[in-house]
């Protein structure tokens, strides 16, 4: 039975929007069920398009090359996630007192920027600081984080994953741990979550790449 790699994929790419909701939850800012949607669509019109492409790429090598692929690709993805959490909690543990700016610094790398800066700090996407995601905003958000799981996409659709299940179980799970993460941003715990969650993601990539390539 694969729903539970489903359920797991789901779950990898959607930890991101969890931690998103827990920074609303934290900072009081307001996201209204049809802005939620707009970023669940989002997300799944994002990972039909991945595992499209991944599907095309799929037809034109020897299935079991693209099996061993697939496999690859979520294995690298995991372990590169839990190199960048090592390397966070390296980099914090080393920052000084007297550079406290180093939290501000900035990538610009037009037209990506701004992209960057979400995935940073999501609540650099209420623009206007209005204290509620609009809708325009949240398109903006859910293109920032749908564009950081293409590559998972592509993968498991190289594994055999069906889009017709993949996509929805993308955008619901987003939906779910979005509005998880809010409510549980308004609690005492929310930093603690986080920092608990962090590699999570890496490690149910990780997972799903040993179960397939065994």
């Amino acid at each position: 039975m694969e729903i539970p790699l489903y359920i797991l994929f789901a779950l990898a790419l959607n930890v991101d929007s969890f931690s998103t909701g827990l920074t609303y939850g934290v900072k009081a800012i307001k996201v209204p069920p049809l802005s939620l949607l707009i970023i669940s669509l989002v997300s799944m019109l994002s990972i039909a398009i991945s595992m499209a492409a991944g599907r095309l790429l799929a037809a034109n090598i020897p299935a079991p090359l693209a099996y061993r692929l697939g496999s690859a690709l979520l294995l690298l993805i995991g372990f590169w996630i839990l190199f960048q959490t090592l390397w966070k909690k390296q980099l914090k543990s080393r920052l000084s007192p007297e550079h406290p700016s180093a939290k501000s610094v900035e990538i610009r790398l037009r037209p990506f920027g701004l992209v960057i800066q979400i995935l940073k700090e999501p609540a650099r996407a209420d623009f206007d600081s209005s204290g509620v995601i609009s809708p325009r905003e949240a398109l903006i958000l859910g293109t920032a984080l749908a564009m950081d799981a293409f590559v998972a996409g592509c993968a498991v659709s190289l594994l055999g994953f069906s889009m017709l299940i993949t996509a929805p179980a993308v955008g619901l799970g987003y939906f779910l741990l979005a509005c998880l993460g809010i409510a549980a941003g308004r609690s005492n715990r929310a930093s603690l979550l986080e920092r608990q969650l962090t590699a999570l993601p890496g490690c149910i990539l990780i997972l799903l790449g040993l179960l397939k390539i065994c």
